[in-house]
């Protein structure tokens, strides 16, 4: 059987691709998505986000492997509800910048780091227990005017819409 060198091009890249898959289900980690409502001052803006349900390789993985951000979209760290704690968040090997939110277990938005640096070692904890993180696209804490006492709304957290 003859092939011509698009014919090989071809079955490379279906070869390469079969690997990539296989990598990604060889993790065994997946996500569930919820719908989230941020209440701000400025006003109320709906983002459907990945969560992480008390899973540490969820929440270590993060957004590491994504290329980009949807711009309503994001990652929610699940801590307990019942038993909030400080939480860390790190983002090594992460190539994407991010808004950070710690958020209490009724939905108060206590903490707001605009813009972390990716790929950082450092970790970036809370300083008071909380019962969930939040990390959006950089720069949506200026566009949606997040601040600390707004209210998360949906995923697990605070009241329901």
């Amino acid at each position: 059987m003859k092939m011509t060198s698009r014919g090989l091009l071809l079955l490379m890249g279906l070869v390469a691709s079969i690997g990539l898959v296989r990598e990604s289900c060889a993790q065994g980690i997946t996500f569930q998505t919820a719908d989230i409502t941020l209440a701000t001052r400025t006003g109320s803006y709906d983002f459907t986000v990945f969560v992480a349900n008390n899973s540490a390789s969820q929440a270590n993985r993060g957004l590491r492997y994504l290329h980009e951000i949807p711009p309503k979209g994001g990652l929610l760290i699940m801590q307990s509800q019942a038993a909030p704690t400080p939480i860390s968040v790190s983002t090594a090997g992460q190539a994407l910048p991010v808004d950070l939110l710690f958020i209490a277990s009724n939905g108060m938005v206590m903490e707001v780091h605009y813009c972390i640096p990716t790929d950082s070692n450092t970790p970036i904890t809370s300083t008071s227990p909380v019962a969930a993180a939040l990390e959006l696209p950089c720069g949506s804490v200026t566009q949606y005017g997040i601040l600390a006492g707004d209210t998360v709304i949906g995923g697990g957290i605070g009241q329901q819409p």
